[in-house]
Order: structure tokens, then C-alpha cells, then sequence
């Protein structure tokens, strides 16, 4: 055991350096707390069970979601409303309790017994961290992402620039970045998934620039980080050192968290830049099998996430700014999202695979260029 969470353990540190329906009614019998053998979450349907005999104070759950932290709004109002139908159809009360946090801290948790060790289920903001948590003998299957629609994600955002009322610099794409005299603030790459993202996002627009020149793509990247004149260990400390000390021209950063922070300050200090392309960031969910087997909750837990990518859900998600997976639901919001062209990890790198293995694994092009990355500082612990 030893042995083997030594080298999960090895794994995330390299990440840090770095739906088919029918498949899912095996995963529905359980009896878990409720009882019944239907497929609530799957067509809406609930076969009706006697609950006459459990008394009224007994007909609770409870399922514990480790969360990425800047969702923390996204599924406190998804929780009320998913609530709501579970009393309906099972007459349980629910209750989810979350933690939240950067990916990476809620990943070490889990493989090492922090805060979010016993959790149901995870709602991240990075695939490669949940393949952390599948690694044999852990906490689910390696082929997590075929137990939900879209390679279970239900929602997406993407990476934006956050300017100073005017953008008094003229930032209006990535290359802009690059200009003399323009200072960019975004999280560490090594330390952050937001940083990692907004990283091999800075590599899709290199690659596209350059015509997947690997040598001329990395020297772009390179001249952007050397804009940078902090790399904070978390997004939310880059957006305190923009927003807060006033520092940067620049912030890049979510989508979501950007339109958030505008609406927060009532659009009088910032601005909100899309560039003409950026890659998407995937927020993937997935249920524990050891722990939700451990706790009973298999049943709540599956439906409580299957109910993610319900039409409900994805209005919710689009009331807080992420962009929604359902098609119908995209479409009927089209004027709510700025347009651009949005770049998948599997167009730009060829999958999470491909990326794993050329840019974060030990060795990769993380670890090669981060010491070259040039900032003038580190800061740690905001």
C-alpha cells in the first residue's frame, strides 16, 4: 500500500510539474439509500418504492463533494435544485456537503487522507487530475469519462484576458501579450491547474501562430512568461495581485471567473478581452466507487451527477457563467458568451494522453522550460 500511494503520490507530482446511457444501469443496483430500481437521473423515471416503514427523521442522505473552488456559487445552487427532485422522487432528504479548493490540493487530500479523503464524488477543473485518482487499485476505473455524456463534463469555460477599464494597452489577442512594456499576471503552471491550463493554452495559440513549430511555439511562450512579473501559487492569488495590489496590465484567467469578477465590481474597473481563439477548459466530474461503495450512496451519487447534464442544470451552469454542454441549451444562450473560436485539447495537443506525455510528465516540456520562464518572483502562499 505504501508502495503504491508512493507512486500516485510521484504521479500527481508530475501532473503538478507539470455516454452511452445504458452503460450506466449497472451502476444503479445498488439499493444504496433509497432503495428502488429505477433509472432517476437517466430518462426522469423513478420506480415508486414503499418507504412507509423508515421513519420520517431516517429518510436523509448525505454526499460529500470535493469541488474546484471557484464553484463553490455553480453548485450551491445546483445542490438546492437537484434536492428538490431527489425528495420528490425517493421522499430522502439530501444534503451535499462540499469541499473546495484548488484541483491539486483536493487531489493530495484524496490520495492522502486530508479534508476530501471520504468524498463521493469530484467536480474539477482538470481531467489529467481524476486519471491521477484512477491509477489501479485506487479510487475509480480508468475509464471514467465513458460513464457520463461528453466524456463527462457538463460544463466548460475557456481562457479570457482581464484589462484595465480602457485597456489603456490595446491587448486584443495573444500575441499582444508579448509587446514591450505590457506586464501579464496568470498562476504558476507548476503549482496551479488554472496556471496549467492558461499555460497549454498560451501553447495551443503558439502552435496555431506558428504553424505547429514546436522551436518557434516554445520561444513564444517563453517571451510571454517573461512578461509575467509574479507567478502566484493559486488563480485566486493572481486575481488578488491584479485586482487587489493593482499590479499587471493583464490577468489572464477562466472565462467565468472573469465575467464573476465583473459583475462583482460592477464593470467600473475592469474589462473583459476574447481573443479571436483559446482552448477549452474542460470542468470534468466523476463518482468514487471506493467510497461511494463504503458509504452506500452509489445511487445518489451516479444520479447526482447524470442530473448535470439535465436542461436544468445547464441553465443553472449558464446563470454563472460557464458554458454549457447541452446543444440546445448552448444555442438558446449563443448571445450570453462572447464569440471566438474555441480549441479543444484533442485539436490542439491530440488528447489528454498526448499532453500527459509531451508537456507534464517528468522530463516534459513543464519541467524542461519552467526554470527558463524567468519571473522575477514566486510567490507561494496566496
Amino acid at each position: 500500500m505504501k508502495r503504491t500511494r508512493r507512486h500516485l503520490c510521484r504521479a500527481l507530482a508530475a501532473l503538478l510539474f507539470a455516454f452511452p446511457f445504458a452503460s450506466l444501469r449497472a451502476q444503479f443496483t445498488s439499493p444504496g439509500c433509497c432503495g428502488g430500481g429505477g433509472d432517476f437521473g437517466v430518462n426522469g423515471q423513478w420506480k415508486q418504492i414503499d418507504v412507509s416503514n423508515v421513519p420520517k427523521k431516517d429518510r436523509v442522505v448525505s454526499i460529500h463533494n470535493a469541488s474546484f473552488g471557484t464553484t463553490r456559487d455553480l453548485f450551491a445552487e445546483i445542490n438546492r435544485e437537484f434536492g428538490k427532485e431527489w425528495v420528490k422522487k425517493t421522499s430522502y432528504s439530501l444534503t451535499v456537503n462540499g469541499t473546495h479548493g484548488s484541483t491539486f490540493a483536493q487531489t493530495r487530500a484524496l490520495l492522502e487522507g486530508g479534508d476530501s479523503a471520504e468524498a463521493d464524488l469530484v467536480t474539477l477543473d482538470h481531467p489529467g487530475a481524476i486519471d491521477i485518482l484512477a491509477a489501479p487499485g485506487n479510487l475509480l476505473p480508468a475509464d471514467w469519462r465513458s460513464r457520463l455524456p461528453n466524456d463527462s463534463v457538463p460544463f466548460s469555460t475557456t481562457v479570457v484576458f482581464l484589462v484595465r477599464k480602457g485597456n489603456p494597452k490595446a491587448i486584443r489577442d495573444w500575441s499582444d501579450l508579448v509587446k514591450p512594456g505590457v506586464s501579464v499576471i496568470t498562476p504558476d503552471p507548476r503549482r496551479d491547474s488554472v496556471g496549467q491550463w492558461i499555460w497549454l493554452a498560451a501553447w495551443a495559440s503558439a502552435l496555431r501562430q506558428t504553424g505547429n513549430d514546436e522551436a518557434a511555439a516554445r520561444a513564444r511562450v517563453l517571451d510571454l512568461y517573461r512578461q509575467v512579473p509574479v507567478l502566484n501559487s493559486t488563480s485566486a492569488g493572481s486575481l488578488a495581485t491584479f485586482a487587489e495590489k493593482s499590479t499587471g496590465d493583464v490577468l489572464l484567467v477562466l472565462e467565468s471567473e472573469a465575467r464573476a469578477r465583473l459583475r462583482a465590481s460592477g464593470g467600473s474597473r475592469f474589462e473583459i478581452v476574447t481573443p479571436p481563439a483559446s482552448l477549452r477548459v474542460d470542468l470534468p466530474v466523476a463518482w468514487l466507487d471506493r467510497n461511494v461503495d463504503k458509504h452506500g450512496t452509489t445511487r445518489v451519487t451516479a444520479s447526482y451527477l447524470i442530473w448535470l447534464f439535465d436542461p436544468k442544470a445547464q441553465e443553472i451552469a449558464v446563470r454563472h457563467h460557464y458554458r454549457p454542454s447541452d446543444r440546445d441549451i448552448a444555442r438558446k444562450h449563443a448571445g450570453s458568451f462572447p464569440s471566438l473560436e474555441i480549441v479543444s485539447v484533442d485539436d490542439a495537443f491530440g488528447g489528454w494522453s498526448a499532453v500527459r506525455e509531451r508537456f507534464l510528465s517528468s522530463g516534459g516540456i513543464l519541467e524542461r522550460d519552467y526554470p527558463a520562464l524567468n519571473t522575477r518572483e514566486v510567490v507561494s502562499r496566496n
